[in-house]
């Protein structure tokens, strides 16, 4: 074994002896054939079936198509007519501009503005130093005692206040506009 050899790690690098060039010629050659048989079959069975991209799209396109440009239509006159209905405050008497941030009234299920809730709840309840009203959710508010006013996380509820009733259901103002709006199409 030459110098050169054991420096390549033991591969020849007989640059006279043909045979070896051969051989990998030839098996370059089966290989590039294999491929070749590998993607004539692929394109045999990709004319066959189909590639399917087309038939989704058109799927798509059909599903797309099942809600009718008239329906389109009639619910955008819907939710025009809604928001163009004018619905008062029955506390102030003003005209509820965000729907979605109105509370049901206690005992008419009407809406009212959150802020006059608030307002009527702190004139009733009259907290006094370190307290305040706050909504504490499923239609409730409380009375909050703070320790520390400057801690706005540390606090006691002092009283609890049931303003919607828990077991009623929803107010149909309600109900309304969320047929409306949830309605994907």
């Amino acid at each position: 074994m030459s110098r050169n050899d054991r420096r390549r790690g033991g591969r020849n690098r007989n640059w006279n002896n043909r045979d070896n060039n051969n051989e990998k010629n030839e098996r370059q050659k089966s290989q590039e054939a294999r491929f070749n048989d590998r993607a004539e079959r692929a394109e045999k069975n990709h004319e066959s079936r189909g590639s399917g991209a087309y038939e989704r799209r058109q799927e798509r396109r059909r599903l797309l198509n099942s809600v009718s440009q008239k329906e389109i239509e009639e619910s955008r006159i819907a939710i025009k007519a809604f928001k163009e209905h004018v619905v008062t405050c029955e506390i102030c008497g003003e005209a509820i501009e965000d729907l979605a941030n109105a509370i049901s009234n206690k005992g008419s299920d009407n809406p009212v503005h959150f802020d006059c809730v608030i307002s009527k709840l702190n004139e009733s309840e009259k907290p006094g130093m370190n307290e305040k009203i706050a909504y504490i959710g499923q239609g409730k508010f409380a009375l909050l005692h703070f320790a520390n006013p400057h801690d706005q996380k540390h606090f006691t509820i002092r009283k609890t206040i049931e303003w919607e009733a828990r077991d009623a259901e929803r107010g149909s103002w309600r109900n309304e506009m969320a047929g409306l709006f949830s309605q994907v199409k």
